[in-house]
C-alpha cells in the first residue's frame, strides 16, 4: 500500500485523535448516507475503540430531513450529544456552515473526505475545520486520487495506530490488529465505483481473501447470506450486486443507522436479523423503482 504519510494533514489528524482517545474525550462520527459513508463509519467505530477510544457514537443524517453532509442543525444535535470531537466521514469537505456552527458550539471537527473540494470564483472553499485530510485536497500529493471514503478514514486509523506505538502505547506484537477492517474497506470502496487504481485494487483483494477465509464481521457474513452468496467464494461483483445495494437501500427507503447497525454486528443471530429488514428494504426499493420507470416510459410514449 501507499504509505499514509503521503495524505495531507494526517499527522495532525492522528495527533487530534490520540489525543482525544488518551483524553476520553466523547467522540461522535457523522456519516453519509450511502454504502461507503455506512463503511466508512463502521471502519470508524470500530478501528477507534480497538484502540482505546472509550466514547464513540455516531450520527447519519437523513436524506429527507437533513440533507447532505454536516449541517448546522446536525452540529447541534452532535453538541446535544456531548461530543467534544466530531469527525466527518464520506462527507464534510463542503459543510462549511455546518463546521463553522460545530466550531462555535466549541467542538473540534476532523474532517475526512475524498469528494472534490468547492470552488467559487476560482477560489477552492474549505470548511475552517481543525484537520482535513483529502486526498483531493488542491495541494495533496497521495498518489491514489481515488480513494474511497472509507478507504480515507481507515489510512486515518493506520496513522493513529502508528503514534500511539510510536508513544509507547503498545508496540507490534500487541497493537490492534486494523487488517480486520480490510473486508468493510473493499465493501464500501467497489460500492461506491471508484476508480480500481493500484492501490484500491490492493485494499479490494485484501479484503476479499480474508472475506473467503471466514474472516470478516457477522454483518457482512449475514449479507451475503440474505442475498444468496457464499462468502466463502466472495467476488467483488457481490459488492457491488448484492452487499452494495441492500445497505444503500436504507439510506434511500428507511434509515441509514439500521446498514450501520448491521456493519458492526458481531452476534450471528441479530446479524441474520438486520441483514433480514435490510434485504426487505432493498425488495421495495426494486418495486418502486420498476413502477418509476414504468410511469416514465408512458410520461416519454
Amino acid at each position: 500500500l501507499l504509505p499514509p504519510d503521503g495524505l495531507k494533514n494526517i499527522q495532525l489528524a492522528a495527533q487530534i485523535l490520540v489525543e482525544a482517545i488518551q483524553a476520553s474525550t466523547p467522540i461522535c462520527i457523522v456519516a453519509d448516507y450511502d454504502c461507503d459513508g455506512a463503511s466508512a463509519c463502521a471502519v470508524a467505530v470500530r478501528g477507534l475503540r480497538a484502540m482505546g477510544a472509550t466514547h464513540v457514537q455516531y450520527l447519519v443524517p437523513d436524506r429527507i430531513q437533513d440533507g447532505y453532509g454536516l449541517t448546522p442543525l446536525l452540529a447541534e444535535r452532535v453538541a446535544a450529544l456531548g461530543a467534544r470531537l466530531l469527525i466527518t466521514v464520506d462527507n464534510g469537505i463542503a459543510s462549511v456552515e455546518g463546521v463553522a456552527k460545530a466550531k462555535a458550539l466549541g467542538l473540534q471537527v476532523l474532517i475526512t473526505d475524498h469528494h472534490l473540494c468547492a470552488v467559487e470564483n476560482g477560489q477552492v472553499q474549505l470548511p475552517e475545520a481543525d484537520a482535513i485530510v483529502n486526498p483531493n485536497l488542491p495541494d495533496c500529493s497521495f498518489a491514489s486520487k481515488s480513494l474511497a471514503g472509507v478507504g480515507v478514514v481507515f489510512y486515518v486509523l493506520l496513522a493513529v495506530r502508528s503514534l500511539l506505538r510510536a508513544r509507547g502505547q503498545f508496540d507490534a506484537a500487541t497493537q490492534p490488529r486494523l487488517d480486520t477492517l480490510l473486508p468493510l474497506v473493499a465493501l464500501g470502496t467497489v460500492a461506491d465505483v471508484v476508480k480500481l487504481d493500484a492501490n484500491n485494487r490492493r485494499l479490494v483483494a485484501q479484503g476479499l481473501k480474508r472475506i473467503r477465509a471466514g474472516q470478516c464481521p457477522a454483518g457482512i457474513e449475514a449479507l451475503f447470506q440474505v442475498g444468496g452468496k457464499d462468502a466463502r467464494r466472495a467476488s467483488s461483483q457481490d459488492f457491488g450486486f448484492t452487499l452494495g445495494p441492500r445497505i444503500n437501500a436504507a439510506g434511500r427507503l428507511s434509515d441509514m443507522t439500521l446498514g450501520i447497525e448491521c456493519l458492526l454486528c458481531d452476534d450471528a443471530s441479530r446479524a441474520l436479523s438486520l441483514a433480514g429488514q435490510l434485504d426487505e428494504i432493498n425488495r421495495e426499493r426494486r418495486v418502486l423503482e420498476g413502477e418509476m420507470r414504468e410511469m416514465a416510459q408512458e410520461i416519454a410514449e
